[in-house]
């Protein structure tokens, strides 16, 4: 059998013609070698005593949402000037991007990747259950104009979430990667509210657009521009359906566009998110050659105002945590998902003033897991000389931590 010829306009992380197939096109994604992994230490041990009292350590606890009024109040931040990022759990987001005008406006509500089911696997009764629960429900959210979704693993594309959304938010827009739309479909969603999009591909949109009355300035206009990016990561939802779809992760800008074409700069950004979805970063632990995706999108994008970025696999096997062992990732292959070290790489390549460490503590692990994942955070930013987010003042390398499931950051905009 002939095999299907590369044509010059194909992209790399294209495995086909037909665009039915996708690749990690980088050599961090290749598998390591019989060498390396004999060279790795037996992954599976037991937890060091005492994590609880690191110094590094926190107890993710899970709150109910308050859409950033906390966080409002303890930065005294105008909202008007500010974007909220609210943790929702796992890879769940959602983003607050108020009005630029200064009448007091409606809000575009912004969710990413979200699942609120107690599962994530086929149905209900199957698949990895939740450690901690949701913050929330559909029924609970502020808003939600536009939903962003990074690939189809079953913890970043919920069925019954999808469906939950449709009904409550009928007017909702999808931004999916190549692959995905005829799954929505599938949901109920309609055709027009559906954009799929490939790796660097964008869609750019006024306030009208989301069917808000937007108060303009007079020289200017609020534009959203929704960019889908690389990730170094892979997609199926069963074993017949592997690399059938991509996956990416998200930049959102928000714009003033100027009314004035002999302006020299048509465009002034006014807010950037980013969120990148489930990824890896390196091929294996110690590994040299890491995505080179990631300088990419922060040369340019960067510098973004707020960042969402995973540091941990998500969790462990069950019967794995049940019988109090850990996993160790410094001794398996780490190409699809990085490390909180490499989460902290990935902050400083895309440039990102403030990141929220996600895809942890959530599904199942155990606490001590949890615990490890943000002692190995923390650590990895003294290391980098990534601040605090609870410092009030930003660093030149910026600031990472984590938060209660459920609750928020508000970022003032330069």
């Amino acid at each position: 059998m002939s095999s299907i010829k590369r044509t010059p306009s194909r992209p790399a992380h294209h495995a086909n013609n037909a665009g039915t197939s996708f690749i990690n096109p980088w050599p961090s994604a290749s598998k390591p070698s019989w060498a390396e992994l004999t060279k790795a230490s037996f992954p599976f041990g037991r937890y060091e005593v005492g994590l609880h009292s690191h110094r590094k350590a926190r107890d993710v606890k899970v709150v109910t949402p308050d859409w950033g009024i906390t966080s409002l109040k303890k930065c005294k931040a105008d909202k008007s000037k500010s974007i909220i990022g609210t943790w929702l759990g796992h890879a769940g987001a959602l983003v607050e991007v108020p009005s630029l005008d200064k009448k007091e406006q409606k809000s575009l509500w912004l969710l990413i990747d979200p699942i609120f089911s107690s599962r994530a696997g086929p149905t209900q009764y199957s698949g990895v259950a939740r450690m901690k629960q949701s913050p929330c429900q559909v029924d609970d959210l502020p808003g939600c104009d536009a939903v962003f979704i990074s690939h189809n693993h079953y913890d970043h594309l919920d069925l019954s979430t999808i469906k939950a959304l449709g009904q409550r938010f009928p007017e909702a827009r999808y931004y999916v990667p190549l692959g995905i739309k005829q799954w929505m479909l599938s949901c109920g969603i309609p055709d027009k509210l559906v954009y799929e999009l490939d790796w660097w591909q964008n869609r750019e949109y006024s306030l009208a657009d989301f069917h808000h009355q937007a108060v303009e300035v007079s020289d200017s206009q609020t534009i959203f521009r929704f960019t889908c990016v690389p990730a170094q990561h892979n997609s199926g939802r069963g074993p017949i359906d592997q690399g059938g779809t991509l996956w990416c992760g998200w930049v959102i800008e928000r714009l003033l566009r100027s009314k004035d074409e002999s302006a020299e700069s048509q465009f002034a950004r006014k807010g950037s998110i980013y969120h990148a979805g489930d990824t890896g970063y390196r091929r294996i632990t110690g590994s040299e050659s890491v995505c080179p995706a990631f300088k990419e999108i922060g040369n340019r994008f960067g510098p973004f105002d707020l960042s969402f970025v995973p540091i941990w696999r998500g969790g462990s096997l069950g019967f794995i945590s049940y019988i109090g062992l850990r996993i160790s990732h410094h001794d398996i292959p780490s190409a699809l998902h990085g490390s909180p070290a490499d989460a902290v790489a990935i902050h400083k390549d895309v440039k990102s003033r403030n990141t929220i460490g996600i895809h942890f503590g959530t599904f199942i692990g155990s606490v001590n897991e949890s615990y490890e994942a943000v002692i190995e955070f923390g650590q990895a930013c003294d290391e980098f000389g990534v601040g605090d987010l609870e410092d009030e003042v930003e660093g030149e390398n910026g600031r990472a931590g984590t938060l209660d499931i459920g609750a928020s950051l508000a970022i003032e905009i330069a």
